[in-house]
C-alpha cells in the first residue's frame, strides 16, 4: 500500500482542514484520553479561532472607545461620529494590507486592534475642541456657526494633533530599514494608522461637523456687549 502525503501549502486553509480531519478521526476511532500532537499544530491552531478572535477583539475595542469618548464629549452624536472615523481607519488598513502584499496573521491582527486605540487620539481631540467652542452671536444661522466651530477647532487643536502624529512617524521610521518581518509589518501598518487617522481628524470630521455638527450655545462678542450697554443706558434714560 502506498501512502501519499500531501504537503500543506496554506496554513490558514489547509492547516485548519487538517486539524478538523484529525479531530474527527480521533473522535471516531481514537482511544479515550489520547490526542494527536505535532509542533506544526500550534501554528495551525491559531487559524481555527482566528476570525472569531479577531472580531471579538475589535468589537471589544470599539465598545471601549464608545465608553471613553462619550465620557469625554458628553454627546452621543459626536461619539458615534468619532467611532465611525475610527472604524474607517481599520477599513482603510484592510485595503492597505492587500496593496502592501501582507497577509492576515497574528502580527497583522495585533496592529489592526491597536489601530482602534491609536486612531481615537486624532479624532477625539478635534471633536472635543469643536464641542467646547462657542460661536459668536454675530453668526446668525446654524450653518455659519458650524463652519466657524469647525474652522476654529482645527486652528486651535490641529497643530497639537499634527505634532503628535508626526512625532510618532519619526519614532517608527527607523523600522522601515529593518529586515525583520515583525518590524516591517509594524512600520507599514503604523504608517497607515498615522496617515488615515490624521486624515479623518483633519478632513473628514471637520467637514461632517460643518454640515451636521451640534451647534450648542453662542457666546457674547464685543459688539453684542456694546449693544447691550447702549440698550441699558437707553432704558435708564427712559425710566428717568
Amino acid at each position: 500500500m502506498t501512502i501519499v502525503v500531501k504537503q500543506i501549502d496554506t496554513v490558514a486553509i489547509q492547516g485548519v482542514k487538517y486539524l478538523e480531519d484529525i479531530r474527527e478521526i480521533e473522535q471516531r476511532v481514537g482511544l479515550e484520553g489520547t490526542y494527536s500532537y505535532a509542533v506544526e499544530m500550534l501554528d495551525f491552531e491559531q487559524y481555527v479561532v482566528f476570525t472569531e478572535e479577531t472580531v471579538v477583539s475589535c468589537g471589544l475595542s470599539i465598545i471601549a472607545v464608545l465608553f471613553v469618548i462619550i465620557v469625554i464629549t458628553g454627546s452621543l452624536f459626536v461619539t458615534i461620529l468619532v467611532t465611525f472615523a475610527v472604524l474607517l481607519v481599520d477599513l482603510f488598513l484592510v485595503a492597505l494590507i492587500h496593496y502592501w502584499g501582507l497577509t492576515f496573521n497574528s502580527v497583522v491582527v495585533v496592529n489592526v486592534v491597536i489601530a482602534i486605540g491609536l486612531a481615537v487620539d486624532y479624532s477625539a481631540h478635534i471633536a472635543h475642541t469643536y464641542l467646547t467652542i462657542k460661536a459668536p452671536k454675530r453668526y446668525k444661522t446654524n450653518e455659519q456657526k458650524r463652519l466657524y466651530k469647525a474652522k476654529t477647532a482645527i486652528s486651535q487643536m490641529g497643530s497639537s494633533v499634527f505634532h503628535g502624529g508626526f512625532s510618532t512617524f519619526i519614532a517608527i521610521s527607523v523600522l522601515g530599514f529593518s529586515k525583520s518581518y515583525v518590524f516591517e509589518v509594524f512600520f507599514k501598518l503604523w504608517v497607515g494608522i498615522i496617515i488615515f487617522g490624521m486624515s479623518n481628524g483633519f478632513f473628514l470630521l471637520p467637514v461632517i461637523f460643518s454640515y451636521i455638527g451640534p451647534v450648542g450655545e453662542s457666546e457674547k462678542d464685543d459688539d453684542d456687549e456694546v449693544d447691550e450697554k447702549k440698550e441699558e443706558k437707553g432704558d435708564e434714560k427712559d425710566s428717568k
